[in-house]
């Protein structure tokens, strides 16, 4: 046998057996996809919930700004002062500044409160939705009471701040709308982290059915089994031994061609290196499967384990006229077989042939269609 050539990795895929044996796992990608789904939305609420961070609580106040008539000249560059009073110089350089937050936490401090001017600056944000007369402030706290105390602080400063301003671009501010306190918006995407765990769980189970049929080394047919080891196989055995009167006629005249002059002949089923119980089986099988006509050339064949267990085997199957092998369907013992046979040719032990034995026989008839 030329291993490199017959060796099973680089086999051409049968197809048909192929999808036959996938559409028997098909099972796996919705289980795995539920798995995942649960995995997905506990991870999500764990995350997100259980041990996410503290939920915070909002309130927005509205103001409207009227400005100075110096605010609309327009400047060397074109622009005008307006221009500078949008959401980024609000939140980012206006609050900030020395003219509003660090005098709303003066406020705060001045009534008493426990709250830090930097707790001030974390907890306010500005926005200016479109127009620039109207600003919104968003004061945001895990605290609820600090939330309503900051909101009061920051009006009683926008009251003074057209005063206190350096630029004196904004004549008044004035409240239009102060909303209550209501815990932050917080989006619930658990159905997302749900689709997304069953996706990934269910392209994983096909990955995983890939690569283990990639690795796959066991023989499902017996044309695939005669490309491996170059060895004709005499037909199929089912566990019962209840096969098709084809697969039944096919084995036994395969038999009566290859293995029925033998006098002195072994049943060796690759797989029975620790269970001497599996050749014995196999070949009550193949005795029943063909029947009293036959019964005195099958009688010749002795079961047999996997001679390597014990040295006298050796002899034994030297000194015989054969061995029938016996090769279980779909059991990943391929190096097992390919190891057998190299021993009994090591030991000029002629082999009969190969009985597919434990065969799924409704596998067999959608195989060939029958």
């Amino acid at each position: 046998m030329d291993r490199n050539k017959n060796k099973y990795m680089e086999e051409t895929l049968d197809l048909k057996s192929f999808y036959l044996r996938l559409i028997k796992k098909l099972w796996l990608i919705p289980v795995m996809a539920l798995i995942g789904a649960l995995i997905g939305g506990c991870i999500y609420y764990l995350v997100t919930v259980a041990f996410g961070p503290e939920r915070c609580f909002e309130a927005q106040t509205s103001f409207y700004l009227t400005y100075s008539p110096d605010a609309y000249l327009t400047n060397e560059s074109g622009g005008t002062m307006i221009d500078y009073y949008n959401s980024y110089s609000w939140s980012k350089l206006i609050l900030p500044s020395h003219d509003v937050l660090e005098e709303t936490a003066k406020i705060l401090k001045d009534e008493g409160c426990d709250i830090t001017e930097e707790e001030v600056k974390n907890s306010v944000s500005a926005d200016v939705p479109s127009d620039y007369r109207f600003l919104v402030i968003t004061v945001k706290n895990a605290d609820k009471d600090k939330v309503n105390k900051i909101t009061d602080a920051i009006i009683k400063d926008f009251e003074i701040f057209p005063s206190i301003s350096v630029m004196h671009a904004v004549d008044t501010i004035s409240v239009i709308s102060r909303s209550d306190v209501y815990p932050e918006k917080v989006d619930n995407r658990i159905l997302t982290a749900i689709i997304f765990g069953a996706v990934v769980a269910a392209l994983l189970a096909v990955l995983i059915i890939l690569l283990l049929d990639a690795f796959d080394d066991s023989v499902y047919v017996p044309e695939e089994c005669e490309r491996r080891y170059g060895i004709p196989v005499l037909g199929v055995l089912s566990s019962k031994g209840e096969i098709s009167d084809m697969l039944k006629n096919e084995l036994t005249a395969a038999y009566e061609k290859y293995a029925s002059k033998a006098e002195k002949a072994y049943f060796i089923s690759t797989d029975s290196l620790e269970d001497y119980e599996r050749s014995v089986k196999d070949l009550d099988v193949l005795k029943n499967v063909l029947g009293n006509g036959r019964s005195e050339s099958v009688s010749k064949l002795t079961p047999m384990e996997v001679p390597g267990k014990v040295l006298e085997n050796y002899r034994k199957i030297g000194e015989s006229d054969g061995v029938i092998l016996g090769v279980p369907m779909g059991k990943k013992n391929g190096c097992m077989t390919e190891h057998v046979i190299s021993q009994l040719k090591k030991h000029d032990c002629p082999i009969l042939g190969i009985v597919i034995a434990r065969a799924d026989e409704k596998f067999i008839k959608k195989y060939y269609g029958v």
